[in-house]
C-alpha cells in the first residue's frame, strides 16, 4: 500500500504481489494464531455447506495455521486424508506443528503456490478454502487449478469477506487506510472485499468451469476486549500493520485516530462487539 506522500510511482506486478504476500504472511504467523477465535464461526459455516465425508481426500487452500484443515480431516476419519497449502513457510511450519500437538495424523501442510497445484487431476473429493481468494495473486488461475484437481462432481466450498458496508470489522480500519491510498499506474487498487459483491462469487466459479453454484451470506460477532485487542489482532496478525507502516508517521496516526473513533460506535459493557459479513459460495466440478 502506497500513500498520497510517496513521491515514487509504482506498478502492480502479480511477481511483486505475491513475494509481498508471502513475506508478510511470514511475518505474521505466529500471531495470526491468535485470530482463529475470531474465525472460528466462518470456518463451521464453511465446513458445514461443504460437508466432508469419511474417507475423502480434502485440499484446504490457504490453510494458514491449519484451518479449517484439521476441522475437516477429524471428519473424513483414519481413511481419509487432508492436504493444506499455503504460499507462507511460516504458516505451514505452524500448521504443521499444531497438527503433531493435536495428534492429528491424517492432515499434513506443504509450501505451495495456489496458481500451481502439484497435484495429478482428479485427486481430490473436494477443495475448501477460508478467506483465501482475496489474498490470490491470480484468483482465476487458482479456480482452474483447483478444477483440474478435483474429480468429476467434486466439491469446492470458498468463504471472501462481503463488501465494505458488511464486513464492518474489516472497514473500521480499512476505510482510513484506503483514504490514504493511490492506485497504480493502471488504476488498480487491490482491495479485501474483492469478490464479495451479490453474486460475484458465484459467477467466478462458473467462469472456471464448476456448476450448480449457489451462494450464501453469514454474519457473525467478532468480539475484542478493547481497541488495543482489535489493533493488537488487525496490525500485528495481518499485513496490514505492514502497510500501515509504509505510510508517513502523521498520517499514520491519522488513520489509527479514526480507526479508534469506528470503534466507538460497537463498544459494549463487555468491549467491542462488532458485525462482519461473509460470503460462502459452493459448486461442482
Amino acid at each position: 500500500m502506497r500513500g498520497r506522500g510517496d513521491r515514487l510511482p509504482w506498478t502492480y506486478t502479480e511477481e511483486s504481489y505475491k513475494e509481498y504476500t508471502r513475506t508478510t504472511w511470514n511475518a505474521t504467523a505466529e500471531s495470526y494464531v491468535r485470530m482463529l477465535r475470531l474465525f472460528e464461526p466462518y470456518g463451521f459455516d464453511l465446513v458445514n455447506l461443504l460437508s466432508p465425508r469419511v474417507r475423502e481426500r480434502v485440499l484446504d487452500l490457504a490453510t494458514g495455521p491449519g484451518e479449517p484443515a484439521m476441522s475437516i480431516a477429524r471428519m473424513v476419519g483414519a481413511d481419509g486424508e487432508v492436504v493444506g497449502i499455503d504460499l507462507s513457510e511460516n504458516m505451514v511450519a505452524v500448521a504443521s506443528r499444531i497438527a503433531a500437538e493435536r495428534r492429528i495424523s491424517n492432515a499434513r501442510f506443504e509450501v505451495m503456490d495456489a496458481e500451481h497445484l502439484a497435484f495429478p487431476d482428479g485427486t481430490f473429493d473436494a477443495v475448501t478454502s477460508r478467506f483465501g481468494f482475496q489474498i490470490f495473486t491470480n484468483p482465476e488461475a487458482v479456480a482452474r487449478e483447483v478444477h483440474r484437481v478435483l474429480k468429476p462432481g467434486g466439491r469446492i466450498a470458498v468463504s471472501v469477506w462481503s463488501t465494505a458496508d458488511k464486513a464492518t470489522a474489516l472497514q473500521i480500519l480499512m476505510g482510513p487506510m484506503m483514504e490514504h491510498a493511490e492506485p497504480d499506474e493502471r488504476g488498480y487498487l487491490p482491495s479485501p472485499y474483492e469478490l464479495g459483491g451479490p453474486g460475484e462469487l458465484v459467477r467466478f466459479l462458473e467462469g472456471a468451469g464448476f456448476h450448480e453454484a449457489q451462494e450464501v451470506r453469514r454474519t457473525h460477532t467478532l468480539h475484542y476486549r478493547d481497541p488495543g485487542e482489535y489493533f493488537e489482532m488487525m496490525l500485528d496478525g495481518t499485513p496490514l500493520g505492514h502497510s500501515l507502516r509504509e505510510e508517513e508517521p502523521a498520517v499514520q496516526e491519522q488513520i489509527l485516530a479514526k480507526a479508534r473513533g469506528n470503534l466507538k460506535a460497537w463498544t459494549t459493557r463487555s468491549g467491542i462487539d462488532v458485525p462482519c459479513e461473509c460470503v460462502i459460495a459452493t459448486a461442482r466440478a
